[in-house]
């Protein structure tokens, strides 16, 4: 969290465990473990004997926002639910899943997909400016010339096509096995744009770049998936089509 809000958030992870303790006992949770989180601190609890998940995150706008979208996918199966929300202390309680693992490659992940791409309403950030937030993060992790990708990325933010609600984060950690009710979409950063880009994460995890497109070209536009696949390379410099090597 230093490395995705800076030195700053020191002081509100000083006191992060009374936040966590206030908030269970005003909404009747017990605690059972931590969960990983990078722009949230997340944690598993139970609530009437129900797995629970509490989210606090020291941007209250980030709690606001992913409210606001996870209210806009509930008639959807495939997004987690919201039960309660405290914006003023940036916290969400977030129903559980069981048994809550990454889902991995499923072919059901089309169906997550799609169920994403609703009209998108108002008050969300754009794509291009998540284009412009998520290029500022590159370049604090993997200091490089970074500018002619950024560039080219803000085009096709900028581009006349359709727009919807975004997911904005969807890759195979971000979507979890709730058992018979199958996969379900979790910890969004919610914006509006290209449908295409939410593929990008999901076409990488194929060795085959190429392959990977064709197979979500199904669900997006093909042409669109791969120009976003080739402006996001920076992000993925492990990947065989990128030049590296896992």
């Amino acid at each position: 969290m230093t490395r995705r809000f800076g030195p700053g958030v020191r002081s509100w992870l000083a006191g992060v465990d009374a936040l966590v303790a206030g908030l269970c006992r005003d909404w009747g949770l017990e605690v059972v473990r931590p969960l990983a989180g990078g722009t949230s601190h997340a944690v598993l609890c139970s609530r009437d004997g129900e797995p629970v998940v509490l989210k606090v995150t020291p941007d209250p706008a980030i709690a606001v926002r992913e409210r606001a979208a996870l209210r806009a996918w509930e008639p959807s199966p495939r997004v987690v639910r919201v039960l309660a929300a405290d914006p003023a202390r940036g916290a969400l309680l977030l129903e559980g899943l069981v048994p809550g693992t990454p889902v991995g490659d499923d072919p059901r992940l089309a169906d997550v997909l799609r169920d994403l791409h609703v009209p998108p309403p108002g008050g969300f950030p754009s794509l291009a400016e998540r284009v412009d937030f998520v290029f500022g993060l590159l370049r604090r992790r993997h200091p490089g010339d970074h500018d002619a990708a950024h560039a080219r990325a803000a085009r096709l933010a900028r581009d006349p096509v359709p727009a919807t609600l975004l997911h904005g984060d969807l890759h195979f950690g971000n979507v979890l096995d709730a058992g018979a009710r199958g996969p379900v979409a979790i910890d969004p950063r919610p914006c509006v744009g290209d449908p295409a880009v939410d593929a990008v994460d999901l076409a990488y995890a194929s060795p085959d770049l190429a392959e990977g497109v064709r197979r979500w070209s199904s669900v997006v536009d093909g042409d669109r998936l791969a120009a976003w696949c080739g402006v996001f390379a920076g992000f993925f410099p492990d990947h065989p089509s990128v030049g590296g090597g896992r």
